[in-house]
């Protein structure tokens, strides 16, 4: 229990076998987090603990973090008082840069912890975050895919609001190999029931009318694919949507241009997919196809630069594409 870094720095200490956060903090939340150094940072992981919020505060909180840097950037896992509901917690997963949540999911329903004492863990796999909490008679799980591209980073405990934290039974463990995934537990990867599309078209919408031609290019070759703007109507539900023509194809193809690398959004699409290729899941692959011939380094994405991209500006290599895409 040696090797741990506290930030800011004396926010945690150390006795036995135990962690306890007291005092300082930092940050619009009240910060104070603590990183296991023995090891080298990892991508992949589980950290679990038995949490006991010992402060009386009206505004309280801790939990888990993983991927964690020492300028205020990881994943978090954990509880905070409800303003709503006096004796319940909220349960968070949430992504925070520089020590601002940049995204984050909540479990629909308040909890009660007897006596402020439960058992949290967080497994992360690429792009997969789940989190479990047991506390008193009842169990609690919270799944979330971040979809910006994961970094390695330390394991740790985090507390909000200057809340008073004692840790026990902190476990850190390196996963080498995926746990299994819903979408790869019974069938398998080229089930067309799992796959009824064969291609998920991830585009600026300043590149329509050439993705049109590819389109038609797909039609062509009886190419399954799935496009925004043929299966998101006036009052859908716009991410959702997103989400379910993703789990429902086999390839992301990024369409890459100059106007393609201004979107944000379209990073967001292929990025879930492409933290499970990096992880070691060759069951779905995200291909670069570039609209536009562009050679400019600054229109590809540094993570894509290295795949082999197709061409629709070239006929011959286009053709190909079309080949790989139809066995």
């Amino acid at each position: 229990m040696s090797n741990w870094k506290s930030l800011p720095t004396k926010s945690w200490s150390v006795t036995g076998q135990t962690l306890i956060g007291l005092g300082a903090s930092e940050g619009p939340y009240r910060t104070s987090y603590a990183i296991e150094t023995g090891t080298e940072s990892f991508l992949n992981g589980r950290v679990s603990a038995m949490i006991h919020i010992t402060s009386n505060r009206s505004v309280a909180g801790a939990g888990l973090i993983c991927r964690a840097n020492e300028i205020r950037t990881f994943v978090a896992f954990y509880v905070v008082t409800s303003d709503i509901a006096a004796g319940q917690y909220h349960v968070h997963l949430a992504a925070f840069k520089e020590g601002r949540i940049v995204l984050s999911a909540k479990l629909k329903k308040t909890i009660s912890i007897p006596d402020h004492q439960f058992h949290i863990s967080l497994q992360f796999f690429s792009g997969d975050i789940i989190g479990e909490i047991a506390a008193g008679p009842e169990h609690h799980t919270l799944s979330y895919t971040v979809a910006e591209v994961p970094f390695p980073g330390n394991c740790g405990l985090i507390r909000f609001y200057n809340t008073t934290t004692v840790a026990r039974k902190i476990q850190i463990e390196k996963i080498s190999v995926a746990p299994i995934l819903p979408e790869r537990d019974e069938k398998g990867a080229d089930d067309p029931a799992i796959y009824p599309y064969s291609v998920f078209l991830s585009h600026s919408s300043a590149d329509k009318e050439t993705v049109l031609k590819v389109i038609e290019s797909f039609k062509r070759n009886n190419i399954s694919y799935w496009v925004d703007h043929e299966n998101i109507e006036y009052g859908d539900p716009i991410v959702a949507k997103i989400e379910d023509g993703l789990r429902k194809s086999k390839y992301i193809v990024v369409c890459l241009s100059e106007k393609f690398a201004r979107s944000g959004w379209c990073r967001a699409e292929y990025g879930a997919i492409l933290h499970r290729e990096f992880s070691g899941d060759t069951s779905r692959r995200v291909i670069p196809l570039s609209l536009d011939g562009c050679k400019d380094s600054s229109a590809i994405p540094l993570l894509l630069s290295d795949k082999l991209r197709a061409s629709f500006t070239d006929q011959t290599d286009f053709n190909k594409f079309i080949t790989f895409l139809q066995n």
